[in-house]
């Protein structure tokens, strides 16, 4: 199995491809890019930085209003140069994680003008010591940089007006801020409320944002009775978590429902026979996701884009993303047994055998599990572990004729003929039409040497019921032999030749037979077709010199 990185890869080459040749205009091709590479990877650090900045502002400020001490002002400007230094540094990580084709808006020029005359007002404000006018500048330089992310395709025009109103909240508050000073100590309670905001958006819980704004909104209207501020704050502190919260709650319930509804036509698209609609709807759900942000969260998207896979026999890469599904979600019993079935499809009965061996410990009543796993421990010849596993199964109520035919082979093999004969016989009267119970009685009475009891009540009752049974005539060509019945051994090859024109080891056997009993002519007639099946056989060449 390939390992989690190749996993990670696959999906990043799949899924994640930014547009690397765009970038702002007016800055070298050749530095944007190898400042973009620099940042790669560095995403975490880069805002945890800028959150350290964040708080040394806002250290600074409190301590200064408390001592007005002049370095620490110096402190808060530097540490606001910093931060616009990093504006534009996340403007690069945003271009390095942004996703799938990038759509670039119409306001590219707008959002570039704006954001400068932001800049040069607030340094004309500094300059002449009018401070609303330093606070009206970078209040219009926050809606041009909405514009600019529009304008160079990293934000859609779905979510423009939710960029525009953060924009216009942030600006709001500042110039409130100078024109209001009192107003500043509103600034730590709706810090708080952001972080809190953010945090459980993160989670994905919204509602708990809800329920508070509609406790502290509901609450603080009840205060009118005492004074109209208290339902102003009320308002204020519970409306903004109630709405923000609301809002969050509402465009992740629209983008779950949406992906379900595509998930369940992938479903049905597998159901009907359909792979390559299932396969196209799968690429198309999945981006979906890593444009909301969920592709990492939802193992049912892995899972889906594995199964259409699988229908494409395309084993490997559903491995690959069976694995990233259970990266997701390492305690689905059903994702562990999907991939167990998948190992089991490819033969690699080890890799099967862990699997359905882990989905029975996530649920110990799963008891397809506990049959699957028990036929891949006898493919491993593990057979006190596979008899604990079939009988596990068929007491869960297992699909029961393949569970007694698998115990009454470990049993066989473990010396338990009694027992296993038993087995098979529970076997024969749920599924009379079935071969394979009949096989395996004929192979025990076979070790027995009991050759008549392997014929008739084994063999010989399996090619009734399947007559094109190559295994079955083989079988009983093997026992005609033992028996010394040429006459029928060179039947049962015959039956096989009948199904089966082109079987090279029934044509050999059949003219060794041929020529014991003197049928040269026909002999001959089985080396020829042998030969023009295979013209580079030497001992066939030799056999047929050695007729003539």
């Amino acid at each position: 199995m390939r390992s989690l990185n190749n996993c990670n890869i696959s999906a990043v080459r799949l899924y994640m491809v930014a547009d690397e040749e765009a970038g702002p205009r007016g800055i070298p091709a050749r530095l944007l890019g190898g400042a973009r590479d620099t940042l790669r990877g560095q995403s975490r650090d880069t805002v945890l930085l800028a959150l350290a900045l964040l708080a040394l502002a806002w250290g600074s400020l409190a301590a200064w209003r408390a001592t007005e001490l002049g370095w620490l002002r110096l402190a808060g400007v530097a540490a606001g140069l910093l931060l616009l230094v990093w504006s534009g540094l996340g403007l690069l990580l945003t271009l390095n994680l942004h996703t799938g084709p990038r759509r670039p808006g119409d306001t590219l020029f707008a959002g570039v003008s704006l954001a400068l005359g932001g800049l040069v007002g607030a340094a004309i404000g500094i300059w002449l010591a009018l401070p609303w006018v330093a606070a009206a500048g970078p209040a219009l330089g926050g809606l041009g940089v909405i514009l600019l992310l529009h304008g160079l395709g990293l934000l859609p025009r779905s979510q423009l007006m939710l960029g525009i109103s953060m924009a216009l909240g942030g600006g709001g508050i500042l110039l409130l801020a100078v024109l209001q000073p009192d107003t500043m100590a509103l600034l730590l309670p709706l810090l708080l409320l952001g972080l809190g905001m953010a945090g459980l958006h993160h989670r994905r819980y919204q509602l708990a944002g809800f329920v508070l704004g509609c406790y502290l909104a509901g609450l603080g209207c009840l205060g009118w009775l005492a004074a109209p501020e208290v339902a102003a704050g009320g308002l204020l502190g519970g409306g903004l978590a109630m709405s923000g919260s609301g809002m969050l709650f509402l465009l992740r319930r629209s983008d779950r429902e949406a992906r379900r509804a595509m998930l369940a036509e992938v479903e049905q698209a597998l159901e009907e026979g359909h792979p390559s609609a299932a396969l196209e709807g799968a690429n198309r759900v999945m981006r979906r996701a890593q444009q909301d942000g969920m592709l990492l969260e939802d193992e049912r998207l892995w899972a889906a884009k594995a199964r259409a896979l699988l229908r494409h026999r395309q084993y490997d890469r559903a491995i690959i993303y069976f694995s990233m599904a259970l990266e997701i979600a390492p305690q689905d019993q059903q994702l562990w047994y999907d991939k167990g079935a998948l190992y089991r499809r490819l033969g690699e009965w080890g890799g099967a055998a862990r699997c359905f061996a882990q989905a029975t410990e996530l649920d110990y009543t799963y008891p397809e599990a506990w049959l699957a796993l028990g036929q891949a421990r006898e493919r491993l010849q593990e057979l006190e572990p596979a008899a604990e596993a079939f009988q596990t199964g068929l007491e869960l109520g297992c699909e029961p004729a393949p569970a007694y035919l698998g115990l009454g082979r470990v049993l066989a093999g473990q010396g338990q003929v009694r027992e296993a004969l038993k087995a098979l016989e529970q076997a024969i009267a749920i599924e009379p039409e079935n071969p394979d119970p009949y096989m395996a009685r004929g192979d025990i009475y076979l070790s027995l040497e009991d050759y008549e009891r392997a014929d008739e009540l084994g063999y010989s009752r399996a090619v009734q019921h399947q007559r094109g049974l190559k295994e079955g005539w083989r079988k009983l060509a093997r026992l005609y032999h033992l028996q010394e019945k040429p006459e029928l051994e060179q039947m049962a090859f015959t039956r096989i030749l009948e199904s089966d024109p082109e079987d090279i080891s029934a044509l050999w056997e059949r003219a060794d037979l041929l020529y014991q009993d003197g049928s040269l002519s026909e002999a001959m007639g089985d080396l020829h077709r042998l030969l023009a099946l295979e013209s580079g056989n030497r001992k066939a060449r030799q056999f047929k010199a050695l007729i003539l």
